[in-house]
């Protein structure tokens, strides 16, 4: 699987939450990565998340516990876990190169041409 795909398909999910899980799931993740942007190894991530904790910024800025908001990550988490899962069961490529040379003489030769079903 190209991670690229897995990227493409996981911000499709997040972007069919409901309005309140994905602002808050992108409130988080948002920090997160730009914690990991300011680190220069792993402890220093976790350093950082511990100091700055996004899930206790979430839950001020949300105006929720600390307690719902941690609860509601890993909902949401599990959400995008399922959905990932089932669309990656039902993810084929198919060549669809000979087709597409069938139908367009000129189509480039040096091109493959695939259909992506999800």
């Amino acid at each position: 699987m190209n991670e690229r795909m897995m990227e493409t398909f996981a911000r499709h999910i997040v972007a069919s939450l409901p309005r309140k899980k994905r602002r808050v799931y992108q409130f988080i993740e948002t920090i997160e990565d730009m914690l990991a942007q300011q680190s220069e190894t792993k402890e220093q991530f976790l350093s950082l998340l511990k100091e700055q904790s996004p899930h206790h910024q979430a839950a001020n800025h949300f105006k929720m516990t600390i307690n719902e908001t941690i609860t509601l990550m890993y909902d949401i988490e599990d959400e995008i876990t399922k959905k990932l899962d089932k669309k990656l069961r039902n993810y084929k490529w198919i060549d669809y190169t000979d087709e597409v040379r069938k139908i367009d003489a000129e189509a480039n030769s040096n091109k493959q041409y695939f259909l992506i079903i999800s």
